[in-house]
């Protein structure tokens, strides 16, 4: 028995457009944010869709109703499993803010995401062990059926480590996922494995910019702010 789940990133946010790390503060969308909402539910308006699952923050809900209103007798069931990272302090804040007065945590969210610990947050560990979690029993809830995950950036890191390389330090190498970017995931059985990732093809050339990659690189060894 096949179930197909697309992993969805949500819409570009105004937290994406100043460069703020967000976490879980629900941050509102942008102009651009409502164009791409557009054009992403009229690519799914005639795709078979069994049940769609978003994560309760705004910027994917809005992801997941512009979907579903193509189809009318389709659930959407916020999952808290999907809520992108607790990153504690360092909700809603500047990269720049960040990199001088968190320089470890700055450090390891570079180089070695796997094992960052966000100050009054989650640690990444607990991340990967929770989304995993979540898209084990979507899958186990729905076999057989197409379903649909509106979600966010570090949520999808963690997916695709787990999915791609079997282990939380995947993220080392994982794509970085673009607003409304559209991924395949087979479940067929034991396997699990993509079919696509990232798709942009519902969107305009001057739309499919590459994904932002949040580095703090560029701040390191400023003095604090």
């Amino acid at each position: 028995m096949v179930t197909r789940v697309y992993l969805i990133r949500h819409c570009q946010s105004m937290g994406n457009i100043e460069h703020k790390f967000q976490g879980q503060y629900d941050a509102d969308i942008s102009s651009a944010g409502e164009k791409q909402l557009e054009l992403l539910g009229l690519r799914f308006r005639n795709e078979p869709i069994d049940v769609i699952y978003t994560s309760p923050l705004k910027r994917a809900r809005m992801t997941a109703q512009a979907i579903a209103k193509y189809h009318n007798d389709i659930d959407v069931i916020d999952e808290p499993g999907f809520i992108e990272m607790n990153v504690g302090e360092l909700e809603n804040r500047s990269l720049k803010e960040l990199a001088l007065n968190y320089p470890e945590t700055a450090e390891k969210w570079d180089r070695y995401p796997d094992l960052c610990e966000f100050p009054g947050g989650e640690t990444m560990a607990e991340v990967y062990e929770r989304v995993n979690r979540a898209l084990d029993r979507v899958i186990a809830e729905n076999p057989g059926r197409t379903v649909v995950i509106t979600t966010h950036g570090g949520v999808l890191r963690n997916l695709y480590a787990r999915i791609q390389f079997g282990e939380p330090a995947g993220i080392r190498k994982s794509e970085v996922f673009g607003n409304t970017g559209v991924s395949t995931v087979i479940a067929e059985g034991d396997r699990l494995y993509f079919e696509s990732t990232n798709d942009l093809s519902h969107l305009p050339e001057d739309m499919r910019r590459p994904p932002t990659k949040f580095s703090f690189e560029a701040f390191r060894g400023s003095e604090p702010v």
